[in-house]
């Protein structure tokens, strides 16, 4: 299955590792912003903040599977875009993980779990290629 991990980016770290069980479970992840480093010199901040935007959410719209996590406060509010964003697609799984106080539409969620561990120990492992 392909997944995008939405989360903030001051715990790129914590989800990179996440990120990283998913793989080991067979799953292809498509986020690449749990491996993103500093901004160009030659790009303006504008540009760059459009640029990821714009990678961001194509990275969903490949995903399968979005899972959102909702622990950790959000300096940019780009998880709830990408959440957002995904809620708009029919066809894909969606699941929160975490601290569950955060509004109306994360009961659209498939599923929630509350913690990653709990998640990790139920996810489906995955033998095929994605």
């Amino acid at each position: 299955m392909k997944i995008y991990v939405s989360g903030t980016y001051t715990d790129q770290k914590r989800l990179r590792d996440r990120a990283n069980a998913l793989w080991h479970l067979g799953h292809t992840i498509t986020g690449t912003w749990l491996h993103e480093s500093k901004q160009p010199e030659v790009l303006s901040e504008r540009d760059w903040f459009r640029g990821l935007a714009v990678k961001d959410l194509a990275e969903v719209a490949a995903a399968d599977c979005i899972i959102l996590d909702l622990d950790g406060t959000s300096s940019t509010g780009g998880r709830y875009v990408e959440w957002g964003f995904a809620l708009g697609r029919f066809n894909m799984l969606k699941i929160t993980v975490g601290n569950d106080n955060h509004g109306v539409f994360n009961t659209l969620a498939d599923k929630h779990y509350p913690n990653w561990e709990t998640l990790l120990a139920e996810f489906p492992r995955t033998t095929q290629a994605d």
